[in-house]
């Protein structure tokens, strides 16, 4: 039995693979169903021949071919362990492309998005906020590091020099459209500086007071001959300044609301003044077709989420615009902000919201311990859905009696439905037929093969959250009917009916990524819980906890994921994998060996590891490594070989998918 509980894990890991972007027909849901907050848009320069764009989700780049209908989110390449910041093309050539990371450095894709390698040399601190490339030239770009160093390269990126230290933060930069020594950049403080050749001396062109940072800044494509830029501002609106400051104007006549997050300009075809798009914090889109003397709001059919506006997020609404190369004739423009991806083709007259991460993503899954003579798993969707099927993934059936249904009035969603995150079979359940889940803050079980569900309450401590409920049964279930729970707060429920009724028996003192069981544990009543920087152990089912990291490397990884060797009670092993590699003990836990592996980069993105059944004989793990794709070891993890190379760059999403629907 243990055997099978391994291969069902081997049986999970490929799932995230094969479903990351299933495609089930469900209810369509609203943009924001799932959370995909959208910092950035970028169009391609060629967007009218290619309707290709980019978008940084939640932190996650994503690529579109189709004008924004349908999404693949990229991998290759993106070893990232911070967040996607920047993004940034040349209007010459649509295939390569610049993209930060707020703790990663820069990125450099040269086939168009598909692929990504570092670009850093140079670069004294790889927190990078900023990219600004010059509209004729690939290898000229701007980066803001450490939000108060500028850096230039003009080799693409194959090294940066320092241009500016600033003593107050850099928020904004720009290059003039026709001089790649034109630079200007703005700060928090209001300050904007300007440079004739190229980054080597700075002037300080003048303060606008009163006006928070500085948010972003459009140059005029005559700017080599007018002077002429426009800034926007967090408190001030927009400002026009011709001349190097000579001439400053506040120009924000019938603008409402003055938090700038964007300023695009537009060709005006048969006028001689610019065309300007602006998008703000709260109200969306303003439109001027004189230069910025007037402005009209262009906001009809966007929306807004109020979860933007809590303590906890205090998102902007609205944020990035993306306009079409060739506006004049296809009136194309995106916007992105907290409640999704808007799309005009009228010009921004009308908006339509675009579904990103769809609510058809694979949030868990699950594979029968009698796989091999029933056939039978088990997958569930962001949006509350779950399918079940008995034919090894050919036909599917819905399996949601009992469970949440949502409420639509004219086809939108009144109530944001809760979500699974982890779904498991008995381990007898060729004969019990019981499948548990969780959904939002509740526990389901079902002992009908998921033709129904139960609600089983669970009490709550105060001060700690349900959410991300991880579901453990224990081996001999059939005859001690103990199930466990980690919560996202720490703490440890145990069911010793089934999964009828819980109680906390104790708490670990930090969230819990990952809980496994001995699969002695009849004779052991060890357990082991992993978070951020600890693996706890247990040996009394549960009820005490002690470190197992304290004086390791551990102490300083995130996102630790844990397998046990189902030859534990034998080998001892435990193999941790980490946001900077993986490590392994084979005394239960007293002592960590970092596991060196060039293969898969030495201190990789370790996001997910499954073990094989007969690993006593056959030393055999797959693990999954960001940006790089799957690896096996066949020596107990001394060396590692790719396998799967073309899932990589088939549609599917390589991490967990709760790292892009996370709140």
């Amino acid at each position: 039995m243990n055997k099978i509980f391994v291969l069902c894990k081997i049986i999970n890991i490929l799932f995230i693979f094969i479903f990351a972007f299933f495609c089930i027909n469900v209810h369509t849901a609203l943009a924001h169903a799932p959370h995909d907050v959208i910092s950035q848009v970028q169009i391609s320069p060629t967007y009218i021949l290619d309707l290709t764009l980019f978008i940084i989700v939640r932190g996650n780049l994503f690529k579109s071919t189709d004008g924004g209908y349908n999404w693949k989110r990229i991998v290759r390449g993106l070893d990232n362990k911070h967040a996607l910041s920047s993004l940034c093309t040349s209007s010459g050539d649509n295939k390569t492309l610049f993209l930060s990371s707020s703790g990663d450095g820069v990125y450099k894709s040269k086939d168009g998005g598909d692929s990504w390698t570092k670009v850093n040399y140079g670069l004294e601190n790889l927190n990078i906020g900023l990219l600004s490339i010059y509209s004729h030239s690939s290898d000229i770009v701007l980066a803001v590091e450490s939000e108060t160093r500028l850096y230039l390269t003009k080799n693409g990126g194959k090294s940066w020099q320092q241009l500016l230290k600033s003593k107050s933060k850099i928020t904004a930069i720009a290059f003039s459209l026709n001089d790649k020594n034109q630079i200007i950049v703005g700060d928090n403080q209001g300050f904007l500086y300007f440079s004739e050749d190229g980054g080597a001396v700075w002037d300080r062109v003048i303060r606008l007071e009163n006006v928070g940072e500085i948010t972003v800044i459009a140059v005029s494509p005559s700017f080599s001959e007018d002077k002429r830029f426009f800034v926007g501002t967090q408190k001030g609106g927009i400002y026009e300044i011709v001349g190097n400051g000579i001439s400053v104007s506040e120009i924000n006549n019938g603008i409402s609301d003055k938090f700038i997050r964007d300023i695009v300009i537009v060709p005006n075809e048969g006028g001689e003044n610019l065309a300007l798009f602006t998008s703000t914090w709260n109200e969306g889109v303003f439109y001027s077709n004189n230069g910025g003397s007037t402005w009209n709001k262009d906001s009809k059919g966007l929306t807004k989420d109020p979860q933007a506006d809590q303590d906890k997020f205090r998102q902007p609404h609205f944020n990035h615009l993306g306009i079409s190369p060739t506006f004049g004739k296809d009136k194309t423009i995106f916007l992105g902000g907290f409640n999704g991806l808007f799309k005009s083709i009228d010009g921004g007259y009308t908006w339509k919201k675009m579904e990103t991460l769809s609510s058809r993503i694979i949030t868990t899954k699950a594979g029968s311990p009698d796989y091999g003579n029933d056939s039978t798993v088990a997958i569930a969707t962001y949006n509350h859905e779950a399918y079940l099927s008995k034919d090894k993934s050919v036909t599917w059936n819905v399996i949601n009696k009992g469970l949440y249904k949502p409420k639509y009035k004219s086809n939108k969603l009144l109530v944001q439905p809760p979500r699974f995150y982890s779904l498991i079979f008995s381990p007898y359940y060729a004969v019990d037929q019981t499948i548990f889940a969780t959904l939002g803050y509740k526990f389901l079980r079902s002992t009908d093969g998921g033709d129904r569900w139960q609600k089983i309450p669970l009490k709550p401590l105060p001060c700690h959250s349900l959410r991300e409920l991880i579901i453990v049964p224990s081996p001999a279930f059939a005859v001690d009917n103990t199930v466990y729970l980690g919560t996202y707060s720490g703490l440890i429920y145990k069911s010793t009916d089934r999964g009828r009724s819980f109680s906390v028996i104790s708490e670990v003192g930090h969230k819990i990524r990952s809980l496994v069981i001995s699969p002695n544990f009849s004779g052991d009543r060890t357990l082991f819980a992993s978070g951020t920087g600890s693996i706890h152990k247990t040996v009394d089912g549960g009820k005490t906890w002690e470190s197992t990291t304290n004086g390791t490397a551990l102490l300083e990884r995130k996102g630790i994921e844990i397998v046990i060797s189902p030859n534990y009670k034998v080998d001892r092993t435990i193999v941790a994998g980490t946001h900077k590699g993986l490590f392994k003990t084979e005394d239960g836990g007293e002592s960590w060996v970092n596991l060196a592996g060039a293969t898969y980069g030495g201190d990789g993105y370790i996001e997910t590891i499954a073990i094989s059944p007969n690993y006593q004989d056959d030393k055999t793990f797959i693990i999954t490594v960001r940006g790089m794709g799957l690896f096996k070891t066949v020596n107990s993890c001394e060396t590692f070989t790719p396998i799967g190379e073309e899932l990589i760059g088939n549609n599917y999403s390589l991490s967990k998918v709760n790292n892009v629907s996370s709140t």
